[in-house]
């Protein structure tokens, strides 16, 4: 009974500081706040979030990797997430998100909003350029499970658009058969929308995965490792 009340307050917290970002995020796209453009959260919709809770928690997902961290909005949904696959008992499955960020001022709100949640534990900020990240990663599974890189039930790109094809390689061999990789701002902004459909047609030429686009928020491509 204490492990399922300590469960329902920590998904309490995780809400709470969903929800105020959530809010902050909304007025920044109203142009509501006065706030630096370097400062934007720039995050994910509030619909994405639940979409990608959703799909988490379906998946019973112990592993995440996020490329892209800002504030930690979408971290958080992930976090909401993996919590709730605990399913009111005990479990032995440790969960684990790595998100990486190169922008030490957004890593510090993050940490921040992490502590505030109670999710801290359970989140490893890497701070860098994902490009130099993402071989270390691979590197050090290799390493520690004599091969087989399925490291990760997911993995989320919200960076810079122009590595994402970079981003997308060196991440597939982290990814279990059967698990997803979700890019964001397929559809939207417009200025994104030439460099996100030439990697739209480069993950859709890559015959280990099977892709589809979902119009929710500012568009997720959807990325199944099926070989």
């Amino acid at each position: 009974m204490n492990y399922n009340n300590n469960n329902i307050n920590k998904k309490s917290k995780i809400i709470g500081v969903l929800e105020r970002l959530g809010e902050q995020s909304r007025l920044e796209r109203m142009g509501a706040e006065n706030v630096a453009e370097k400062d934007l959260m720039l995050a994910i919709t509030e619909d994405t979030g639940k979409f990608l809770s959703i799909l988490l928690t379906s998946m019973n997902a112990n592993n995440v990797l996020e490329i892209g961290t800002s504030v930690g909005y979408s971290t958080l949904w992930f976090a909401l997430a993996l919590s709730q696959n605990e399913n009111g008992m005990p479990h032995k499955t440790k969960k684990n998100i790595i998100t990486i960020d190169n922008d030490r001022s957004k890593i510090m709100r993050a940490q921040k909003n992490f502590i505030d949640a109670g999710v801290f534990e359970m989140v490893n900020v890497v701070e860098g350029n994902a490009v130099d990240i993402l071989p270390q990663l691979l590197d050090s599974h290799n390493a520690n499970s004599n091969g087989g890189c399925d490291l990760f039930d997911f993995i989320f790109f919200d960076a810079d658009k122009d590595n994402l094809t970079n981003y997308f390689d060196m991440s597939l061999p982290l990814l279990k058969k059967g698990g997803l990789i979700v890019t964001d701002n397929i559809l939207s902004p417009e200025e994104y929308r030439l460099v996100m459909s030439k990697f739209v047609k480069y993950v859709r030429n890559n015959e280990s995965v099977s892709s589809v686009t979902v119009p929710i928020g500012y568009g997720e491509e959807v990325t199944v490792k099926t070989k």
